[in-house]
């Protein structure tokens, strides 16, 4: 599968800057291994109208983790996305690190960026880590769709306006990610078939449902592939659960 960095010099720095980190990340979990993906869909390249449209998206697991997904796409002259989600095992109490990075017209204009819960709440221990985070105030944050409901209290939805909430968004990125993984080497691992793991899976298939709910996403990708590869691609790749 080509790699992210054939293509770098086309990408914005701050969007490379971020998958970066998140792929050091990725490489330092333990008994780590790709996923199988259908090779039309791990590399996906277009030239309509003399535009590029690309898309690359990797699939891994490791332990405490039954899939994470990263991509980054480029769809037009001036529209970027880097899209990161960590689904955990459902073995283990962990919850969902999702993170999301709109470029457009080489500027970030929107991010997201959350551990989710897979349960009524998050672990206590990671509440009280994630209070403690010193947090840089982000001047434009967003507000989360009806469907937001999934996310915990402690997303940060934001478009920053300079380039320091540029960079302190992505420390936030990093932070978060430190945290989970700081959290799967303290949690103990329950049995695939208990009640636990089972509602875990259920909470995680919930984000599924509601994640699929995103018309902005939807929109995109219809402007660019058609509404059936739209729903094809949002229902195999972004949020098979």
């Amino acid at each position: 599968m080509e790699s992210v960095f054939c293509i770098q010099s086309e990408l914005n720095p701050l969007l490379l800057e971020a998958f970066e980190l998140i792929k050091n990340r990725i490489n330092s979990l333990t008994d780590l291994e790709p996923l199988y993906i259908d090779p039309m869909l791990s590399r996906i390249y277009r030239k309509p109208n003399e535009e590029k449209l690309f898309i690359i998206n990797e699939f891994y697991q490791a332990k405490g983790f039954r899939k994470i997904h990263l991509e980054v796409a480029k769809l037009g002259k001036s529209l970027e996305i880097l899209h990161c989600v960590f689904f955990p095992d459902p073995c283990y109490d962990l919850p969902i690190f999702g993170a999301d990075l709109v470029v457009n017209s080489n500027n970030i204009s929107a991010g997201i960026v959350d551990l989710s819960p897979v349960g009524k709440h998050l672990p206590d221990s990671l509440i009280s880590q994630m209070r403690s985070l010193k947090v840089s105030k982000f001047t434009e944050p967003g507000k989360l769709p009806e469907w937001g409901f999934i996310f915990s209290p402690y997303v940060a939805f934001i478009r920053p306006v300079d380039f320091l909430e540029e960079k302190s968004f992505l420390e936030l990125i990093d932070q978060y990610l430190s945290l989970l993984l700081s959290l799967l080497v303290k949690v103990q691992r329950d049995e695939i078939n208990s009640l636990d793991a089972m509602c875990r899976l259920n909470y995680q298939k919930r984000y599924c449902l509601n994640q699929k709910r995103n018309d902005k996403t939807r929109g995109i990708l219809t402007k660019f592939f058609g509404s059936s590869w739209a729903d094809e691609y949002i229902n195999k790749i972004l949020f098979e659960c």
